[in-house]
């Protein structure tokens, strides 16, 4: 953790420390207190808070490695809080939701593994890393195997490797130096919700204690994000691309048009640019073609008579006069579906079949 933060105030000469902050390390804490604000019923359960939370570790400094490991990190968090007889279900619901992810992005399966992780009952060191519980212990293990096996994914079990509270599963997936790294968990809660006395009224209105699934489909967004750009190579799916679509105008008297266009894509939030620089046209196509961005829109005064753009694919020579309105609807409709349009290619797919492959022209 980073150290405290401490508001200080000085009364006739004296220093008081006001108030101490501190940068939370997790966001579990939190959403515990939301759970235990006011009672709940087992009509409430699930319940699940999730949360795009900030959160700061003070990791050593030679831990530290480049997005996949820092000291300031977003998450996609959630805590699931559920009675015994629905962790199943919600483990389930949970892991086909990564699953999901995973497939929007276009991770092949063939790249992510599924380690469960849990703990060693003949680790003589057990109980000072978990929890001393057999019996929940083989509960929730067994919780887990049955979850996995209903969403009909592989594993491969890794005793002593659970969290102190409970059994986790890891996606695991492999970098480009041939390093296993841990994408995000999945995770049953046994012991904290009892360490800090978390209940809720049952159907026989006694107090019981709930259970507590944290998930992170994405893990930290930064460690994810290194992921993706070692996947694609930089080279990313329009959807997925920094800039979407970037416009290089002949001369820079067509600037204000192709700044005109550039606000029409941004106002149906596609992220474009203008380069405005003063290089030629064959050196901006050249400097696009290097920021690896997927769809180079050139400008020329046929081009503005007309209302057209000659459009460049990244990867391809192939160039293709459009209508502008045609781009428009074409980009758009890529990103709403998160169409992985690498390979094919967007002015084939939305162009007329006839049309000319024209150059721009001055």
């Amino acid at each position: 953790m980073y150290p405290p933060m401490e508001l200080h105030e000085t009364h006739d000469g004296q220093d008081e420390i006001k108030e101490t902050y501190r940068l939370r390390p997790m966001n579990c804490p939190h959403h515990h207190k939301v759970f235990a604000s006011r009672l709940r019923s087992y009509r409430d359960l699930p319940l699940r808070l999730c949360e795009y939370g900030q959160v700061y570790r003070f990791e050593d400094s030679g831990a530290l490695s480049g997005l996949l490991r820092v000291r300031g990190m977003c998450m996609n968090d959630a805590h699931i809080y559920c009675t015994a007889d629905q962790v199943v279900d919600e483990f389930v619901k949970v892991m086909r939701l990564h699953l999901k992810v995973y497939d929007i992005i276009g991770l092949p399966r063939d790249r992510v593994t599924f380690r469960f992780s849990t703990w060693d009952p003949n680790d003589p060191k057990g109980k000072e890393k978990f929890v001393d519980d057999p019996e929940a212990w083989e509960r929730t293990g067994q919780q887990v195997r049955e979850a996995m096996d209903r969403v009909g994914l592989a594993y491969v079990e890794a005793p002593g490797e659970g969290a102190f509270y409970g059994p986790k599963i890891d996606v695991q997936i492999r970098t480009v130096t041939g390093r296993e790294e841990t994408a995000s968990t999945c995770q049953i809660d046994f012991a904290v919700p009892k360490r800090l006395g978390l209940t809720y009224r049952g159907s026989d209105n006694g107090e019981h204690m709930p259970y507590v699934i944290h998930r992170a489909p994405l893990g930290t967004h930064e460690r994810f994000v290194a992921f993706l750009v070692e996947f694609y190579g930089g080279a990313f799916p329009t959807w997925l691309a920094p800039v979407q679509a970037r416009f290089l105008t002949v001369s820079d008297k067509l600037d204000d048009v192709a700044r005109e266009r550039v606000e029409i894509l941004r106002q149906r939030f596609v992220r474009a640019e203008l380069d405005d620089s003063s290089d030629t046209v064959s050196k901006k196509i050249r400097n696009a073609a290097n920021a690896k961005i997927p769809n180079t829109l050139v400008i020329g005064d046929r081009e503005v008579a007309e209302g057209t753009v000659t459009l460049r694919r990244f990867g391809s020579q192939a160039q293709r006069t459009m209508p502008f309105d045609r781009f428009v609807d074409a980009i758009t409709a890529s990103i709403a579906a998160r169409s992985d349009d690498r390979i094919k290619a967007l002015m084939d797919e939305f162009a007329p079949a006839a049309a000319p492959a024209d150059s721009p022209t001055a």
